[in-house]
């Protein structure tokens, strides 16, 4: 008899162990979490609010904050060569006046009231005179108001920018050019784009200009 009493308490605490062990096996495992944008009732990510403006709205900046765009006076400058013009609309708060005029060509200088070293001159250049050296300058095509086609010719160097529009010889050559800092530059460069924007280039009233490569009677 006390032979059987260990043997039954033995048996007794296996059948427990094993119970706990089945118990253990047949507990389901815990579902898994779903991320945020999986989870049942998230917004979609496209319907999600967004930080700050839209694109529509934001404000027209320069790297001084935001400004105000400029606008064109009544006053236009006319630079007369021998059988055509050019003709431009000053921005408002701007003057001009005769800078030189030699054998050379005639040059008319255009700048804000309040910022003389920002001066656009217009040149005129008898018997297509004008000549640049092409070294460290870059050429590309500027289209004009009227649907010509300019020369851009710009340089820049050591926080200057050389900067020269070359109209198409109607037959006179006339040039727009300026050399300034580049800060003065990126401070006018709207007004700048207002002024070109006005451009006129044509043959003077009155006169018949006859085109070289066509040949004469």
């Amino acid at each position: 008899m006390k032979r059987i009493l260990p043997l039954l308490l033995i048996l007794v605490l296996l059948l427990a162990a094993c119970g706990a062990e089945a118990e253990t096996e047949a507990s389901p495992d815990p579902e898994p979490l779903l991320p945020p944008e999986d989870a049942p009732g998230a917004p979609d990510d496209h319907s999600a609010p967004k930080d700050g403006p839209d694109e529509d709205e934001l404000p027209i900046l320069t790297g001084d904050g935001e400004v105000d765009l400029p606008a064109t006076s009544e006053e236009t400058v006319t630079l007369d060569g021998l059988s055509s013009y050019l003709r431009v609309t000053l921005p408002e708060g701007w003057t001009w006046a005769q800078a030189g005029g030699t054998p050379e060509g005639t040059v008319y200088g255009l700048w804000p009231e309040d910022d003389p070293d920002f001066k656009v001159e217009l040149h005129w250049w008898p018997e297509n005179s004008f000549g640049m050296c092409g070294t460290g300058v870059t050429f590309q095509d500027y289209a004009l108001p009227n649907g010509e086609t300019a020369t851009l010719a710009t340089e820049t160097n050591s926080g200057w920018l050389s900067w020269t529009l070359i109209l198409p010889q109607s037959p006179d050559c006339f040039t727009i050019q300026f050399s300034v800092e580049t800060a003065v530059y990126e401070a006018h460069r709207a007004e700048l784009e207002l002024l070109l924007g006005t451009v006129q280039h044509g043959v003077l009233a009155g006169l018949d200009v006859v085109n070289e490569d066509e040949p004469t009677a």
